[in-house]
């Protein structure tokens, strides 16, 4: 059988296969509608759980560095931690997921993501504090991966895109943490009580969600062999998902890093203005990726993809071409509204083209996602010593274009 062009109409037998699941939580009768949304929401709690507690610690990162009088250099050291943790763990996960089921390892990873969380606002000194964020990524990874997982489970179930909506509710979880850690931070309250406090009220509605996630099949009688190795690493036809998240993470760790920069240095905006447009580039995220699943079930994915990348590519274009803060505002705004889409869609293409094994495929295509997340920030730094930090930001539309190019590649099983 020859091999479907994602652009092609949606043929839900082909995009959507069956979901593993006891069959009394899928056949039609009273209450199944209801069961669905349970999930629903149970699966969308977890993401905004997620995005809060990670927000909650990205808002006091001065705090703890303040209480430790850590150096900027020495803080650096301690991220690393944050970075390899979550690096090193994504090809584990993915075979405890196959193994284990996704219910069981998010609730143990939500665990060590919580505790680890309360742990980092009383740890004594740097090496502690490096060992307790590469403990918090290894959590933070266990999570996100089953939670998509979980995601992909429930959007085989309604049999339409759901997984943009998700991702919508991490950001807003990220805004709501965010925004509860500048309240406290203004009121004087240390990051002992605040992240303990938060810790213990997310655990609470992440064990409620829990109740409601989707049920997996039994697992328990499975051999190691029927599982899969417990390394998810990409197979041949995960390659090309997997740069296409490369490009679509770069591009976000850039901004991350770099998007201030570039308004304060380039276009002259004032530092409040500059974090502005940070917020700018995260509000187009949230606005793209709740109305990524409507749009996507209409034109396809390799449509859908392709006009994400266009719409990115000429987000990164507008500064660049104008180095002005208006157009850094619109720039920023349209490169969130562009890339917002682009993991969720390769999640769920990823876990189509192997549906027995979703969690593995989720998280070999991250492993390799998350590699360009890692590389974009470095790469702007050692092209702006050599040329300026105008003509480095081109690489941000050039990794568009790449995206467009793969995103022609993307092909069903």
């Amino acid at each position: 059988m020859g091999k479907k062009p994602d652009g092609a109409p949606p043929d839900r037998t082909e995009h959507h296969p069956p979901l593993k699941v006891p069959d009394s939580h899928l056949h039609p009768g009273p209450g199944s509608t209801a069961r669905l949304r349970a999930m629903r929401l149970a699966v969308s709690t977890v993401f905004f759980v997620t995005g809060a507690a990670f927000a909650t610690w990205a808002a006091r990162v001065p705090a703890v560095q303040d209480r430790l009088d850590l150096s900027a250099g020495e803080l650096a050291v301690a991220l690393v931690g944050l970075s390899g943790g979550a690096f090193v763990g994504l090809p584990l996960v993915g075979g405890l997921v196959a193994r284990y089921g996704s219910r069981a390892v998010l609730c143990a990873g939500m665990a060590v993501y919580l505790a680890a969380l309360a742990g980092l606002a009383f740890v004594p000194g740097l090496a502690l504090l490096t060992a307790t964020l590469a403990l918090f990524a290894c959590g933070n990874t266990a999570v996100d991966v089953a939670m998509n997982t979980q995601g992909v489970l429930v959007e085989r179930a309604y049999g339409r895109p759901v997984l943009g909506g998700f991702h919508a509710m991490f950001s807003l979880g990220g805004i709501v943490g965010a925004g509860a850690g500048g309240i406290v931070a203004s009121a004087g309250v240390g990051t002992g009580p605040h992240f303990a406090v938060t810790a213990v009220v997310l655990c609470a509605v992440a064990a409620w969600a829990a109740t409601a996630l989707v049920p997996e099949e039994r697992r328990a009688e499975r051999t190691a062999e029927d599982s899969g190795p417990l390394l998810a690493l990409p197979g041949p036809g995960l390659w090309i998902p997997g740069l296409v998240a490369f490009c679509a993470l770069m591009g976000e760790g850039v901004v991350n890093d770099w998007g201030a920069v570039y308004l304060h240095e380039v276009t002259g905006a004032s530092a409040g203005l500059a974090g502005v447009g940070f917020a700018v580039f995260s509000a187009g995220m949230v606005v793209g990726r709740l109305s990524a699943d409507r749009v996507r079930s209409r034109v396809g994915t390799t449509r859908f993809t392709l006009g994400c990348a266009a719409v990115a590519g000429v987000g990164a274009l507008i500064p660049i071409a104008s180095p002005t803060v208006l157009a850094g505002f619109l720039g920023y705004g349209l490169l969130g509204l562009g890339m917002a889409a682009v993991i969720p869609v390769v999640f769920s293409h990823a876990a189509d083209l192997d549906p027995e094994r979703p969690g593995p495929a989720i998280a070999a295509v991250s492993a390799v996602g998350y590699l360009g997340f890692l590389a974009g920030p470095p790469v702007i730094g050692a092209l702006t010593e050599s040329t300026t930090l105008r003509t480095a930001m081109l690489v941000l539309p050039a990794l568009m274009a790449t995206m467009a190019v793969l995103s022609t590649r993307l092909r069903r099983r």
